[in-house]
């Protein structure tokens, strides 16, 4: 069974409202903007209960924002994770995302593997930094 206690960092920028004290089944997410660009550092595990969280700030990140997603933090990331991830890329390749410049950065086999094994690291930035996320969101073309 997977920990329910978590908090979300309230340094998120305006246009992604904090949810301070939100219930987060084990995932925490601390986000900072910089210029124009949000760092979310997800930890903890993304799970059936607290996927439907990180789409939230997903979506909401992804509307002013260029979003890079660092992964490294997360010590479990299953089938609904993969889902708002796999959301994510098809957005930004359809057009109904127009605009949408992210990257995730992913170093652990426990995020890794499952990337892999699904092909969702084909279909998305993946990056080995948050240096490399960064330049990869913030590079035009």
């Amino acid at each position: 069974m997977h920990s329910t206690d978590s908090t979300m960092s309230t340094t998120q920028p305006a246009a992604v409202p904090a949810q301070a004290g939100t219930a987060s089944h084990g995932m925490h997410i601390d986000a900072e903007s910089r210029d124009g660009l949000l760092l979310a550092r997800i930890s903890g595990e993304i799970d059936l209960l607290s996927a439907p969280e990180l789409r939230t700030f997903v979506e909401k990140a992804t509307r002013d924002h260029a979003l890079v997603l660092d992964l490294d933090g997360v010590g479990f990331l299953g089938s609904a994770g993969l889902s708002v991830l796999a959301e994510l890329a098809e957005k930004a390749e359809n057009g109904s995302g127009t605009g949408i410049r992210w990257a995730v950065v992913a170093t652990r086999r426990v995020v890794l593997r499952p990337l892999e094994a699904t092909g969702l690291d084909a279909l998305m930035p993946v990056c080995a930094s948050q240096e490399e996320a960064v330049a990869a969101v913030t590079t035009e073309g």
